[in-house]
């Protein structure tokens, strides 16, 4: 069934949209099965699915019908780490140098999360959503977006000391100083919506280590809180002493892979730190597209890749081309010699997503699982747009080792099983929430599946993939 084909077939039925559905003669890929269910019947109704037969299922009432045959419907995809209210080739929204374009800004708004659905990503975790994540939601179609309350640390530290502006900390709404500020605080953030914390192990990129960290004993009282309000800690760190810290003090949720390996002497403990993490029972976020995404941004031609064009808005990506976003390859470049070629930059970050990959390679080698999180855009990287980021990060993780079922299940069940939404996304099942996407090929046997998408359905209502590519 074309494209053209699935749109007569709606047409046929009804004219406006609706979350009242039947799908038949599909094809079930849910990652909870080994194999798919052919010829399948699926019921929706009110933006959940409501019966799944073997049998032709008849539409009732409204119910719009759709012909799947031929075609893979699986559960949406979550990225369990994505920046709702940052700009690739700007940074967080409202902050310089992004507030100096607020046209562009309002563009790329606009169309993050129709990208996002364009890929088949239909539940969004933002670890870090600052203040304007708002502007998400007010779109017309947008992922279920699920948020953290983030805890920024030392203002002299890390993320603040990243931000411009007169006052960078006003960003971040949820400040927690002392051990006594982490019960009001984090009781605030869930009363608010999160259902996560996020905190920060960072005293410097590479071998840097001159940046203020949070104490021991506000790690401790943020994580009794969090404890007991079933609230996962998410932590920011890439580096094994942060991974150390980390883990010493019982944080549930690495929130990067660990890709930095830089040690005093001697060989770094890298099989050491890992291993902690997997008898621990950590949950691993690889992000392996945030040292990807650098190596991309300061690559020549990187701009030519035609996965850009679909899910980027025009004037960006002119903005993009007219050199906008070369302040911050220039700014990755100052760390290296001046005659050494950007080529040659790109590949020493690439040397970080090699060691994030090998991280990764082990940890799936012990049966440890991961959740599938881009960390997009991850830095001011003109790369990492929506959607295909997380893309790209799934065949990053293929080229680690990972199978297509894994990866299919890193972005469904591991992520609703780690947040405790095993009972609404993830599966395609009675009482689920209809988020959905119909395929052209077997996610289980290709991550290239998720390059063939026809549809999404998005609470029951049937999206067009095609309407949904960026102006």
């Amino acid at each position: 069934m074309s494209i053209s084909a699935l749109a007569l077939a709606l047409l046929t039925v009804q004219a406006v949209p609706s979350d009242d559905l039947v799908i038949r003669n599909v094809t079930i890929a849910s990652p909870e099965r080994d194999a798919v269910l052919a010829d399948q019947s699926v019921r929706i109704r009110d933006g959940r699915i409501v019966e799944i037969s073997e049998q032709l299922l008849e539409p009732q009432g409204e119910e719009m019908l759709l012909d799947g045959q031929g075609r893979y419907l699986a559960p949406g995809l979550t990225d369990s780490h994505h920046h709702v209210s940052f700009v690739p080739g700007m940074g967080a929204a409202g902050l310089p140098p992004a507030n100096e374009h607020p046209a562009l800004v309002a563009a790329y708004m606009a169309q993050q999360p129709r990208s996002l659905l364009y890929h088949g990503v239909t539940q969004v975790l933002d670890p870090a959503p600052l203040t304007g994540w708002e502007i998400f939601t007010d779109q017309p179609h947008h992922p279920d977006l699920l948020r953290c309350g983030e805890v920024p640390g030392p203002h002299d530290g890390y993320p603040v000391n990243q931000r411009a502006g007169e006052n960078p900390e006003d960003a971040y709404p949820y400040d927690i100083d002392t051990p006594e500020d982490a019960a009001s605080v984090i009781e605030r953030m869930q009363t608010d919506g999160a259902i996560c914390v996020k905190v920060y192990l960072e005293d410097g990129f590479g071998a840097a280590n001159d940046w203020p960290l949070m104490s021991g004993e506000t790690l401790d009282a943020i994580k009794a809180e969090a404890d007991a309000r079933t609230m996962p800690v998410l932590v920011h760190a890439n580096a094994i002493d942060m991974y150390e810290i980390a883990l010493d003090h019982g944080l549930g949720v690495m929130a990067h892979g660990l890709w930095n390996w830089q040690w005093p002497e001697g060989d770094p403990p890298v099989v050491d730190t890992l291993d902690r993490v997997v008898a621990g029972h950590v949950g691993y976020m690889p992000t392996l597209r945030v040292m990807g995404g650098l190596s991309d941004h300061v690559r020549p031609g990187a701009l030519d890749n035609p996965d850009l064009v679909s899910v980027t808005p025009s004037d960006l990506m002119i903005f993009y081309r007219q050199g906008g976003a070369d302040w911050f390859a220039d700014e990755l470049a100052s760390d290296f010699p001046a005659d050494m070629p950007r080529e040659e930059i790109a590949g020493i970050f690439g040397f970080g997503v090699q060691r994030g990959q090998r991280a990764l390679a082990y940890l799936h080698g012990q049966g440890h699982k991961v959740m599938l999180a881009s960390d997009c855009p991850g830095s001011p990287t003109a790369i990492n747009q929506p959607g295909l980021c997380t893309l790209l990060e799934m065949e990053a993780m293929a080229a680690a080792g990972m199978s297509a079922t894994d990866i299919f299940r890193s972005g469904t069940l591991t992520i609703a099983n780690q947040f405790g939404l095993e009972t609404e996304y993830g599966q395609i099942a009675p009482g689920f929430i209809a988020n959905l996407v119909l395929l052209k090929e077997n996610p289980f046997e290709s991550v290239s599946a998720w390059r063939s998408i026809d549809a999404v359905i998005l609470h029951g209502e049937v999206i067009e993939r095609d309407s949904l590519r960026a102006p």
